[in-house]
């Protein structure tokens, strides 16, 4: 005989089940779904997580236009057009130990170029991107050193979302920097290395 906690049970389950199937078109769907909170860097918080370990970079671009009414778009709305110097650029890096991801670019606001960083970040979204390469640092080393890189005015060739993604890895390690013109050859360009030459 089924007792009455165990029918209580069963209905519950059954119109938790109904509900659910209800109201599915509400919620979002994975195409759509934004994976993360962005933050700019002069207001994250303090990170704590300073064990060096094993950490995962990949480079990730998406068109302008695709970007204009959300920044930090979803893992689908990555494109893969050229060239790659006139599309948003940004570094996702991902830590194997601890299953951590964060997501590091720069934008133009008001005439501005300000830098951002995300935390708790989908790992699909470094799935989708394109890996560079892997050295030893910490969550908490790459936050002071994407904060030790240039913003201020924004500048079309001497300033811009390339320059500082290019100035970020170059800090962390030059080597990744020359891992990302290998892998995305559309990335290397001389334009704004010749433009700060003449302006020296």
């Amino acid at each position: 005989m089924i007792s009455f906690n165990s029918f209580n049970e069963a209905f519950n389950s059954s119109a938790a089940t109904k509900i659910v199937d209800s109201t599915a078109h509400l919620l979002p769907s994975h195409s759509s779904a934004k994976f993360y909170n962005v933050v700019k860097l002069g207001e994250c918080v303090e990170e704590f997580d300073m064990t060096k370990r094993e950490a995962k970079f990949a480079f990730r671009s998406t068109d302008l236009g695709s970007w204009d009414s959300d920044f930090f778009a979803s893992v689908s709305d990555i494109t893969n057009s050229k060239p790659k110097t006139i599309q948003h650029w940004a570094l996702v890096v991902h830590f194997p130990r601890g299953k951590k991801t964060y997501f590091f670019k720069a934008r133009a606001d008001n005439g501005l170029l300000l830098a951002y960083r995300a935390e708790g970040v989908a790992y699909q979204v470094f799935e989708k991107a394109t890996y560079i390469g892997t050295i030893e640092t910490c969550p908490s080393e790459l936050l002071e050193k994407a904060k030790q890189v240039p913003t201020g005015e924004y500048d079309v060739l001497l300033n811009n979302r390339q320059t500082w993604l290019k100035d970020f890895l170059l800090l962390i390690s030059p080597e990744l920097l020359v891992a990302l013109h290998d892998k995305v050859p559309d990335t290397k360009t001389y334009l704004n290395y010749l433009a700060r030459e003449f302006n020296k």
